[in-house]
């Protein structure tokens, strides 16, 4: 049986001022605790689950929203009431086999996700995160990383919690193109429904016309001001891409699929880039 939430409770741990783990405490079934570790990349993962359900939640007609916030108030409350302690040497003494190596996303159930944590020590957590209790998860991660001085550092993660990057490519003479891919497990690929193929243009420093692209998974459109934030921010994170931030370029962004649950294979994403590089230079010339 999964562990259900009853009360939470969040700290950091840093070693000379670097992130090493947020602590994340649960009072669970029979006022049972748990104290889970997770590392920058868990953390992200485990923000990741969590931010597709909140999304959904924005889209809500009015009213619905207005009852579900009223069941999130009330939520809020009892975790407030139930919230465990959390205590120094739990943090300066943390046991290393609590720590979580993975988060998957098991099962997206209409008002709660179930996620299967899997621990330093072999162990295995099953918890569901009833959608009700995530804003309070969030603000408490959110209260932990500012009292700790790494705001900066969550600021980061929430900045690519809306995208998937699959493939990022220079454009060579002749076609040729190299790439670098990023593999996925399929419960992430599962939260985003728009294949966007991306193509920067630019020129180098001798004044000739070059081109970037990239492939992601996102749930925005092409032609909506979340793909033109995207595109910035891509910029910031894929090594291929990260020397055309602060220089000019000339940005095209194509839907490849749109709300259908196909998956694109690697020569179908790198033909996309392909195509809309060259169709850019046959509408220039």
């Amino acid at each position: 049986m999964p562990l259900t939430i009853h009360g939470m409770n969040t700290g950091v741990i840093r070693h000379n001022n670097q992130f090493i783990a947020l602590a994340l405490k649960i009072k669970h079934d029979k006022k049972k605790e748990n104290l889970l570790f997770f590392p920058l990349l868990s953390l992200k993962d485990l923000l990741l689950s969590i931010e597709q359900r909140l999304h959904m939640k924005s889209l809500l007609s009015d009213s619905a929203r207005k009852n579900f916030d009223k069941a999130t108030e009330s939520a809020e409350k009892k975790l407030q009431q139930n919230a465990p302690v959390m205590m120094e040497d739990e943090l300066k003494n943390a046991d290393v086999r609590q720590r979580v190596e993975r988060v998957t996303l098991t099962h997206n159930a209409a008002d709660s996700v179930t996620l299967e944590l899997s621990l330093n020590g072999g162990d295995t957590v099953t918890l569901l995160i009833n959608d009700t209790q995530m804003r309070l998860l969030v603000n408490v991660i959110i209260l932990a990383m500012n009292n700790a001085g790494l705001r900066a550092i969550l600021d980061s993660v929430s900045s690519i919690l809306d995208f998937l990057p699959l493939y990022d490519v220079d454009c060579k003479d002749k076609g040729q193109l190299e790439f670098d891919t990023y593999q996925h497990p399929e419960w992430k690929h599962a939260l985003f429904n728009y294949y966007l193929t991306l193509v920067y243009l630019y020129k180098n420093e001798q004044g000739e016309e070059q081109a970037c692209g990239t492939v992601i998974k996102t749930r925005a459109p092409s032609n909506s001001k979340e793909a033109q934030s995207i595109a910035k921010r891509l910029l910031r994170y894929s090594n291929r891409l990260r020397k055309l931030e602060n220089i000019p370029c000339k940005v095209l962004v194509r839907t490849l699929v749109a709300d259908k649950p196909v998956t694109l294979t690697q020569d179908q994403c790198l033909h996309a880039v392909h195509s809309l590089r060259h169709q850019s230079e046959q509408s220039a010339a």
